[in-house]
């Protein structure tokens, strides 16, 4: 049995390292895109009008489908494998794709038709200005056919997923956004036609996404037929338990709506710089807690069917206990570093000023609570949706929609200033957090365990790190040229790694002697390959 165990908990490690992989080089490639568009787009004007003019096809393809790909799809289907019942999974998947790909194909067609109309609600009592609005509505008509074939993406991600075939759909999104950065590379510019072009090329960038995803998982996928019943009984079970994360998806985008209409009082380029700084603190996120809940949920939805409710139990708490590893002296770092790392992700020429730089560092900061409380909020929710109950997350979500404006206007009343708005953020997530850890362990069988002590030692090993860190910071600052800077800010990065894991093993803490001993495994097996 513990053979058993120790196989299935090799395998998920492995598993969740491809995916850091996919997600790394998805991140860095994110990076990049960022890059090119302060040096192509060179004026701050097309910079918020790019940036805006993806925010409303976002909230749509949240709206209607995005969460519920992964979160419901998924799991539904792994619990169906689970028990062996691949043939109704894959029938009521089917028709769920059917329905939802008629639906997005009419709300597509609407969104272009209509763009101007939607962009209108960011001019509301003074908000954004009507240049800005403008080219963002129309660099957006490229932008809502290109939720369609993000979407049919995504449900072959969802599909091959929940086989574990995560080695199919690692990179998809990877070569993804190789495409959209030659396409901003090659069109970009501060006209409004090269604005379109760019989104054109990313309309293009999606097509090719799809059809890479579809390719690569093609002997699992081409079970998936057009079946358009709607009253079904399977699908309207799927499609119930799929309704609660399609609104809570959205609110998260509605959220970035908001947002970004409270960055349009500010100076300009305050929309990009909040964007940029977004982009930074979703660096660990994005790679170590979405590749976390990726490998988890299908996994955690086979135990829950099968109820296995002590392993259910158990890999959440082990998820848990890493992400927290990971993210507590990110936060940290990030926190103490959030000037420099901006500059030396976004700073490549002089089209991105220190005011740039400045303006993105300053909302940085305020997000640093974030990226703890919004990783554990990750992990819990998928956690919800494995075992079918979605709609605790949905409720976080609706409490979110009303906190984080109410929390911005307050804070931007009192004279915060930009800063404001990051902030809001971080205290609606610890808020949102709270309340699903204080549901979900609620069902003391699956409720995760032995979690303080390992909290409490992340966060010293974290405190220690960063204190040495910021009197590194003062005594060698990242400066002269970028090739120093960048030089500078990875050796004091090595340095922050190299004291965290060292005052963890003198912690005794599990995380870090496990990934330690897994990074030792693979270098061994490379070498023994090489021999």
């Amino acid at each position: 049995m513990t053979e058993k165990k120790n196989r299935v908990s090799g395998s998920l490690a492995f598993s969740t390292v491809l995916v850091m992989l996919g997600l790394m080089f998805t991140k860095g490639s994110g990076f990049l895109r960022d890059i090119i568009v302060s040096m192509k787009f060179t004026d701050d004007l097309y910079r918020d009008s790019f940036t805006l003019a993806f925010t409303i096809p976002d909230l749509f393809y949240n709206l209607l489908v995005g969460g519920a790909i992964f979160s419901s799809v998924a799991p539904y289907m792994s619990g169906a494998l689970a028990v062996n019942e691949e043939k109704r999974g894959i029938r009521t998947v089917s028709i769920f794709i059917s329905v939802i790909s008629v639906v997005m194909a009419v709300i597509c067609t609407l969104g272009t038709v209509f763009s101007r109309q939607l962009y209108s609600i960011y001019a509301l009592k003074g908000g954004i200005d009507e240049e800005t609005l403008t080219l963002a509505s129309e660099a957006s008509k490229m932008l809502f056919p290109q939720i369609f074939f993000i979407m049919l993406a995504a449900l072959c991600i969802g599909i091959l997923n929940s086989y574990k075939r995560f080695s199919s759909t690692a990179f998809g999104p990877t070569i993804y956004n190789m495409c959209v950065l030659l396409s901003i590379y090659l069109f970009a510019g501060s006209s409004p036609r090269q604005l379109v072009m760019t989104t054109g090329g990313i309309l293009v960038s999606s097509v090719v996404y799809f059809i890479y995803q579809y390719s690569v998982g093609f002997d699992k996928l081409k079970q998936i037929r057009f079946i358009f019943k709607p009253r079904d009984p399977d699908f309207i079970f799927l499609f119930k338990r799929a309704i609660p994360i399609m609104i809570a998806s959205s609110i998260t985008q509605i959220n970035v709506v908001v947002s970004n209409y409270f960055a349009g009082q500010f100076d300009k380029g305050s929309i990009y710089g909040f964007r940029n700084a977004s982009t930074i603190w979703q660096i660990p996120y994005g790679i170590f807690t979405v590749a976390m809940s990726t490998v988890m949920t299908p996994v955690m939805a086979g135990y829950y069917e099968s109820k296995k409710y002590d392993e259910a139990a158990d890999l959440l708490s082990s998820k848990l206990k890493s992400t927290l590893f990971m993210m507590i002296p990110s936060a940290a770092f990030i926190a103490v570093m959030s000037t420099d790392v901006v500059k030396a992700i976004y700073q490549w020429s002089s089209k991105y000023t220190n005011q740039n730089a400045k303006t993105a560092a300053v909302f940085l900061l305020g997000f640093t609570t974030a990226i703890i409380t919004t990783s554990v909020i990750n992990i819990v929710n998928h956690a919800f949706y494995a075992i079918g109950k979605t709609k605790v997350p949905l409720l976080a979500g609706v409490i979110g929609l009303f906190v984080n404006p109410l929390i911005c206007t307050v804070l931007i009343s009192l004279g915060v200033g930009p800063i404001s708005l990051s902030i809001a953020y971080s205290i609606t997530s610890l808020l949102q957090m709270s309340l699903l850890l204080i549901f979900y362990c609620r069902n003391k069988k699956l409720a995760p365990r032995n979690m303080a002590f390992t909290i409490v030692k992340c966060f010293a090993a974290a405190i220690i790190m960063a204190l040495l860190l910021f009197a590194a910071d003062r005594l060698f600052p990242a400066q002269g040229g970028k090739i120093l800077q960048l030089g500078i800010i990875c050796l004091k990065a090595v340095a922050a790694v190299v004291i965290y894991f060292g005052i963890a093993l003198l912690l005794k803490m599990k995380e870090a002697t496990y990934w330690i001993s897994r990074f030792r495994s693979r270098l061994a097996g490379k070498s023994a390959g090489k021999s």
